[in-house]
């Protein structure tokens, strides 16, 4: 699934393109499901003639501010968005289409039909009730350690509740866990003055560090993180007994709430 990494590096991707400022001229529905909010129709005749004033991220949602309105997308799990000339070939059928003045059309690929579009006049329903933006400079150590609190849930699905942290998901929970030396499943509210520094000084780095590396990779096509050259910047592998990159232990695999952690039972002790 798409997590902030990539969401990222898509949004930077789309400024890069020229999206901002461009006029969209018309806009066609592949999958008219894949709209939340109005109606597809609707979606259409509103979307059509409106300027994009930039592009934004929040959490894993990408928005785009229009002249009226926001359109935002959800990439969810296979979700990816691409700007090309009229007459290059789809890879598939796109979820959604949009001309723009360009002379460019901005394609919205979503192979498993997950992602989502809406339109919406407020985006506070969508966005409100997401925890801090781990990349901003207000997020502080101090602000970690009230976010986490007195949680006693294990470490890894509190990094996933998009309510405490915004952004993080199941593959880049596990590569900051890694590099923080912390075991999934220790409770919150556990961890040390040290230790909270040591995981607020590696949710930063491992997800600055991702961007970058993601970046250049959008316009091959579906997330960053899951294409080749992304997974070779993976520090824990995806796989039960392959060796731990650090010391070589075998990997070990638990199920924490529904989700898959990998770690390092050494260096993770």
């Amino acid at each position: 699934m798409p997590e902030l990494p990539d969401v990222e590096a898509v949004r930077r991707y789309l400024i890069a393109s020229g999206v901002v400022e461009s006029h969209i001229t018309g806009a066609t529905l592949g999958w008219p499901r894949a709209v939340v909010e109005p109606s597809a129709g609707e979606f259409t005749r509103r979307v059509t003639g409106r300027t994009v004033l930039d592009v934004g991220r929040r959490a894993k949602f990408l928005y785009l501010p229009l002249d009226t309105g926001t359109l935002v997308v959800h990439l969810r799990m296979t979700g990816n968005l691409e700007v090309v000339e009229p007459s290059t070939p789809a890879r598939t059928r796109p979820s959604a289409t949009f001309a723009l003045s360009t002379g460019q059309e901005m394609r919205f690929y979503d192979p498993r039909r997950l992602g989502k579009l809406w339109l919406v006049d407020d985006t506070a329903p969508l966005f409100d009730k997401l925890g801090p933006e781990p990349l901003e400079a207000s997020f502080t150590v101090g602000l970690l350690a009230q976010r986490l609190g007195r949680r006693r849930a294990p470490i890894k699905p509190v990094l996933l509740d998009q309510g405490v942290i915004a952004g993080i998901g199941n593959i880049y929970a596990d590569e900051i866990l890694f590099c923080a030396r912390l075991h999934p499943t220790r409770p919150a509210a556990d961890l040390t003055d040290v230790e909270m520094e040591r995981l607020h000084a590696c949710i930063v780095s491992v997800l600055k560090d991702a961007v970058e590396v993601l970046t250049p990779v959008v316009p091959a096509g579906g997330p960053p993180t899951e294409s080749e050259q992304g997974r070779q910047v993976l520090r824990v592998p995806r796989q039960e007994g392959a060796p731990c990159g650090r010391c070589g232990t075998p990997v070990i695999r638990l199920v924490l709430r529904g989700r898959s952690a990998y770690f390092c039972g050494a260096c993770q002790a």
